[in-house]
């Protein structure tokens, strides 16, 4: 072996002992500043008499008020959140919405992260609670690195797709005729007096589809044509399939349902995922 390749290969395996060395300094760092950051956070929870909740990033938490009949949120749902962000070690508050103003904090959950996403599976819609999340190695203004965070959740509210269709319908005066365990809404706004369709038959339809804001996505009443389905079958989402198959010929009706009824989280095109849909059905000739 020569010297100059003997050397070269010293060079390489000292920078990578030098490496592994230094990387092994680093998650040591990183492990102790864990256990002191466990420590602080434990100590805080102590002072206030409590045993927190672990969770599984680290993070403790404990309910201040709670709410057994508040309602826990499901992906998609829109959360208001009014919350207080500050840093353990010095109670300085770095970020906060606005109660006075009645301005929280509006995200789709499971969409959006926020520092304190984790927390709100755990949360019902109505109860308060103070998350304590360790501290990491990079700093923020007002938050040195390794320094604790101390989140606090002052109101909470959840808004389903549920919560926005009843809405919808109480703002129209609607009768609902018929709602399924599911959420389909069927409103008959005029009474049919022909057959009802069996399966196989050809329903034709005129209909517009809005979204719970009232914008038309789609629709065909100010055309010639009408839109065919077949009774019993799979070609549109399931609140369209299973509304039309309630109708008789001549019936008109309005149905409102959740994204899990139509384009679900995905959405289409045209839709967004988790939009809940309505339509206006006029079922026009069966054959």
């Amino acid at each position: 072996m020569s010297k100059s390749y003997f050397f070269k290969t010293l060079i390489f395996f000292g920078g990578v002992l030098l490496l592994t060395s230094c990387l092994s300094n680093v998650e040591l760092q990183d492990d102790v500043k864990a256990k002191e950051n466990q420590t602080q956070i434990l100590a805080y929870f102590t002072k206030l008499g409590v045993i927190p909740v672990a969770l599984e990033n680290g993070a403790f938490y404990t309910v201040t008020q709670a709410n057994s009949t508040g309602e826990l949120a499901t992906r998609g749902d829109s959360l208001f959140v009014h919350y207080e962000l500050s840093n353990l070690n010095t109670g300085k508050v770095l970020d906060s919405t606005n109660r006075k103003t009645n301005t929280p904090l509006v995200y789709r959950y499971g969409l959006t992260n926020p520092v304190f996403a984790k927390l709100m599976g755990y949360l019902k819609e109505g109860e308060q609670a103070t998350m304590i999340i360790p501290g990491t190695p990079q700093a923020f203004d007002g938050l040195p690195a390794y320094t604790p965070l101390k989140c606090v959740i002052k109101q909470y509210k959840v808004i389903s797709q549920n919560d926005k269709i009843d809405e919808l319908i109480a703002a129209k005066g609607w009768v609902v005729t018929e709602k399924s365990t599911d959420g389909l809404r069927f409103i008959r706004t005029a009474t049919g007096t022909g057959d009802l369709g069996v399966s196989g038959k050809v329903m034709m339809l005129k209909y517009t589809g809005r979204f719970l804001n009232g914008v038309a996505f789609d629709g065909n009443m100010a055309k010639t044509d009408t839109f065919s389905v077949t009774f019993g079958g799979s070609q549109t989402v399931q609140g369209f399939q299973r509304s039309i198959e309630k109708m008789r010929l001549g019936e008109k009706a309005v149905v409102v349902f959740p994204s899990t009824l139509g384009y679900g989280d995905k959405g289409s095109s045209s839709i967004p995922g988790f939009t809940p849909l309505v339509f206006e059905l006029y079922l026009t000739k069966i054959k």
